[in-house]
């Protein structure tokens, strides 16, 4: 009788011992997808202000090795504007006009960009608006913070004067005296707005969908800076029709 259960149980026990070896030898549980995404702390950056004024006003200027990253948020709509180009503005009120490499994704209004462009990044004027391109894909992070601009409520003259300092960053500006479409062509319209003080032009891409209010009394946009036969222009690009009211 002993015999028979001394017999009986050593199944049990090397099914115990074999599940026991093996269970050590997994691999312990944890996150399989990419790290996650950390926001760089401040001393990391710089005012996008201050990256503008590393364009010497001239030429195609590489950025410095060593320069700090800039952060901003993405205010312009895709589809009002060139492929792969981006308007991007950081608290501070200052802008720049990302040009994005082939292949890179779409950024929606509202991302919020970190860019490293320090060693590899190009600065130029194109048309008349400072440019920032040649910046690798994976050096343009979409980080996962919230940022907010408010923009700076202005006039048409205003506008015009300050220009080179405000392209990019969003504006506002109310009691309009008219909005008037003044030309159209195979890519969208051309709109001329107009307060007491001058006016601007407005190019609306058909691609984009938007419908202008040409009743509307207030605008808000982002400035842009574009060469005619005779000087530079100021223009501004709108996000949507929520834009003119």
């Amino acid at each position: 009788m002993s015999i028979r259960l001394k017999i009986s149980l050593l199944p049990v026990c090397f099914f115990f011992f074999t599940t026991t070896l093996l269970s050590c030898d997994k691999q312990p549980i944890g996150p399989t997808g990419p790290d996650p995404i950390i926001p760089s702390p401040a001393s990391e950056l710089m005012k996008i202000s201050d990256f503008r004024a590393l364009y010497p006003g001239t030429g195609t200027v590489l950025v410095p090795a060593g320069t700090k990253k800039i952060r901003g948020v993405v205010v312009s709509n895709n589809a009002n504007e060139a492929a792969g180009n981006y308007r991007i503005q950081d608290e501070n009120g200052g802008g720049i006009y990302l040009y994005t490499v082939v292949g890179s994704p779409v950024y929606p209004l509202g991302a919020v960009l970190e860019i490293d462009a320090a060693g590899v990044g190009q600065l130029l004027l194109y048309n008349g608006d400072l440019e920032l391109k040649s910046v690798p894909i994976d050096k343009v992070v979409t980080v996962p913070l919230t940022l907010t601009v408010s923009p700076r409520v202005t006039t048409c003259a205003e506008v015009v004067t300050n220009r080179n300092t405000w392209a990019s960053s969003l504006v506002r500006i109310n009691n309009l005296t008219g909005i008037v479409q003044s030309s159209t062509n195979s890519t969208g319209a051309t709109y001329t707005v107009t307060d007491a003080s001058g006016s601007l032009t407005v190019f609306v891409r058909t691609a984009s969908g938007i419908t202008v209010n040409t009743a509307g009394r207030s605008i808000t946009g982002y400035v842009s800076i574009y060469k005619t036969a005779t000087q530079d222009a100021t223009q501004l690009g709108i996000r949507s029709a929520a834009d003119i009211q």
